[in-house]
């Protein structure tokens, strides 16, 4: 079977599409044709979709042509990263003042650097979305890794809350001269659908719409959702606030279960996948940046009038963590 040239994320939902419907078959052979550019979150979700597919399979045999053209895939981590023994393991690559190859972040070792830390979960996976911006653009301060670390941070907390994955998957590149980052995170949980309908004012939900309802503000699976005064409790405005971040002139792709949304400042595209776990791309314009947190608080207000008019969402106040910076975390 032959791997799209196009690796954009609605030619890869349509390629989850054709694996789904592949027959059985002893053995299964995937081309990887000739040699081209990998992007960072399509990488990403090629992966993820053969490791579905193989968990799918596990009997099959499984072979690999032409993965030896790619070399730059190969040094992300890519080839190991679904178990094909070519290239470095995720994370091998030390990464530049570019890009941060696939990376994966287990979730149980979060949970327990937390405990033994006597932190709380939220402020681990602070920690380490900060580690990933620095990383990324080679700064500790500014309104780039401001807005990164907060952008990862949200998300990361979303997959440690609400998936059930064992881990986070991770991969960005940074274009200083296109004014242009683009972050994907993946993981192999339970999926958008599944979670949200856990609260059961989303019960009815289709796939379709539980998507939709996810990028809501105040929407949360979790019922308690903005009860009590942890400044780490969920309140439902992580997607929220991201993708609003992002669609100032840059864009927010949501994937999960059967269906893709993608967020623009041109409006919105929905497209048909086959994804169990789920994947977000962000891609943030450098050149449009603002102050940050201003933002984040006309957002939350917006979102707070906007979630009133939503059955079953949360009507408080986004989160202070949902509103907050990672200089606001150090203060005394």
């Amino acid at each position: 079977m032959d791997v799209p040239y196009d690796l954009s994320p609605v030619s890869l939902a349509g390629f989850a599409c054709m694996l789904r419907d592949l027959p059985d078959a002893a053995e299964y052979e995937f081309h990887f044709g000739g040699e081209r550019w990998f992007p960072p979150f399509s990488m990403l979700l090629l992966s993820a979709l053969l490791r579905q597919f193989r968990g799918n399979r596990p009997e099959a045999r499984r072979r690999a042509r032409d993965h030896e053209n790619h070399s730059y895939a190969a040094h992300f981590g890519f080839f190991r990263s679904f178990g094909l023994q070519h290239g470095n393991a995720p994370g091998e690559a030390p990464g530049s003042s570019t890009y941060v190859p696939i990376s994966e972040l287990d979730v149980a070792e979060i949970r327990q650097e937390a405990f033994d830390s006597f932190q709380e979960v939220g402020d681990v996976i602070e920690g380490k979305a900060a580690e990933l911006a620095g990383l990324l653009t080679r700064h500790q301060q500014g309104e780039l890794q401001d807005t990164l670390t907060y952008s990862i941070r949200e998300i990361m907390r979303n997959v440690v809350e609400h998936s059930g994955s064992e881990k986070i998957y991770i991969c960005a590149q940074y274009w200083p001269q296109r004014h242009e980052v683009e972050v994907g995170i993946v993981d192999d949980g339970i999926g958008i659908h599944r979670a949200l309908t856990g609260n059961p004012a989303f019960d009815g939900l289709t796939e379709p719409e539980a998507l939709q309802m996810a990028l809501m503000p105040g929407i949360s699976g979790n019922p308690h959702a903005g009860r009590g005064n942890d400044q780490w409790n969920n309140s439902g405005y992580g997607l929220y606030m991201t993708s609003r971040i992002c669609r100032n002139g840059g864009s927010f792709l949501l994937c999960s279960g059967g269906t893709g949304i993608e967020l623009s400042h041109e409006g919105k595209h929905t497209f048909g996948s086959d994804f169990r776990g789920t994947a977000i791309r962000l891609v943030i314009d450098t050149a449009n940046l603002s102050a940050l947190r201003e933002r984040l608080q006309q957002f939350a207000a917006q979102g707070r009038v906007a979630a009133a008019q939503i059955a079953g969402a949360n009507v408080n106040v986004a989160s202070t963590a949902s509103q907050m910076l990672t200089r606001d975390f150090r203060q005394e």
